[in-house]
């Protein structure tokens, strides 16, 4: 069963959260006997891969059109970027259905050369709820004014051409309740997030409580923010190890190790031997791979708030905490507790199960 699959950027390596889920995903396919065509953006550094060339028969890399004149157009910035006209022309090789990866992939979604196609829609977040928390979080300036108009870009692009879809794929629950509310008269379905399951032999963790994300991402910043004024300060007896890209912080306290840019190999040391994991979002929008990456690779506790857990299951492997002291106390709590080892085999049934979920629904795609 061929496949055509259009991505929003180069799926590998899968290093952060919508790359993870776009390449797992091929993966899987490839795994049930799907022939997948490949289409996907180069940009932001990425270049060809031959991994790709291993799961997918055919792949076409494309230009990001990118620049300040595409601004002035009524599409969303990350719609009127990825208009490549060559795309519409190789999609039309065959009538083998399609799968648009994100909202930003579907500028031909509404195509007539397309009409009769069987065409699906991964929803990553609902793209206008999650640039309105952009806004929200960037303050007032040049950012929150940029958010705010490409929220409402989005949500009038999501209205007109999301109901040309036969079948949208939301990444959580909670998320699909959304969609199926906002898109009337198409079939919607609850895709779980795809991820490399692969659970490493246990190690021992060490006394330290891990914040790990791309810290230059505005909602990260935040989080960590919120932990160099209000957290570590309040347990001065516990390491805070902060790991991620491009860090920019000021007034660090004394049990804060900052490490800037970690290897995959330094970072999944720490995924590993983390007595705690806090787990802080502050918009209540798509999954957060780092929880899973967490479940998975870590061995420790994980506190985590609501917007971190908001429309999943994974809660359960998770201790909420929503206020200040819910976490200072916890920390305090746990910093000296390993996990035991029946709770950990309970973690990997559940993902385990989570992922056979996810390769049933691949069924609906023929």
């Amino acid at each position: 069963m061929k496949i055509h699959v259009v991505s929003f950027q180069v799926p590998y390596p899968a290093d952060y959260g919508g790359a993870i889920d776009v390449f797992y995903k091929l993966k899987a396919l490839f795994e049930e006997g799907f022939d997948v065509v490949l289409h996907t953006f180069m940009y932001g550094g990425r270049h060809e891969e031959d991994v790709l060339n291993g799961i997918c028969s055919k792949v076409y890399y494309y230009p990001r059109e990118t620049g300040w004149r595409k601004q002035f157009s009524l599409l969303p910035y990350i719609v009127a970027t990825r208009s490549c006209p060559q795309l519409l022309i190789n999609l039309c090789k065959d009538d083998a259905p399609i799968l648009f990866e994100g909202l930003h992939t579907c500028f031909y979604l509404d195509h007539p050369l397309l009409a009769n196609r069987k065409k699906i829609v991964r929803m990553h977040n609902v793209e206008h709820e999650y640039y309105r928390c952009l806004a929200s979080h960037a303050g007032w300036n040049w950012k929150s004014v940029y958010y705010l108009v490409e929220s409402w870009k989005l949500k009038r692009f999501e209205k007109k051409q999301l109901c040309h879809a036969d079948l949208i794929c939301a990444i959580t629950k909670g998320e699909k309740t959304k969609l199926e509310q906002m898109v009337k008269g198409v079939e919607h379905v609850h895709l779980p997030v795809f991820f490399d399951t692969t659970f490493p032999t246990p190690m021992p963790t060490s006394r330290f409580v891990l914040y790990h994300g791309n810290l230059a991402v505005e909602e990260n910043r935040q989080a960590v923010d919120f932990i160099l004024r209000h957290i570590a300060p309040r347990l001065p007896g516990v390491l805070f190890v902060i790991a991620g890209r491009n860090p920019r912080f000021n007034n660090v306290p004394r049990n804060v190790e900052v490490i800037a840019d970690p290897t995959d190999e330094h970072l999944d040391l720490l995924l590993r031997t983390a007595r705690i994991h806090l787990m802080l979002a502050f918009q209540p929008t798509g999954i957060k791979l780092k929880l899973i990456n967490a479940i998975v690779r870590g061995n420790g506790h994980i506190l985590a708030n609501h917007d971190m857990l908001y429309g999943h299951s994974l809660g359960r492997f998770c201790i909420r905490v929503d206020k200040t002291q819910d976490i200072i106390d916890n920390i305090s709590n746990l910093i000296n507790n390993e996990l035991e080892d029946d709770y950990m085999e309970k973690r990997k049934l559940y993902i385990q199960k989570m992922k056979k979920g996810g390769i049933s629904r691949l069924s609906l795609f023929k």
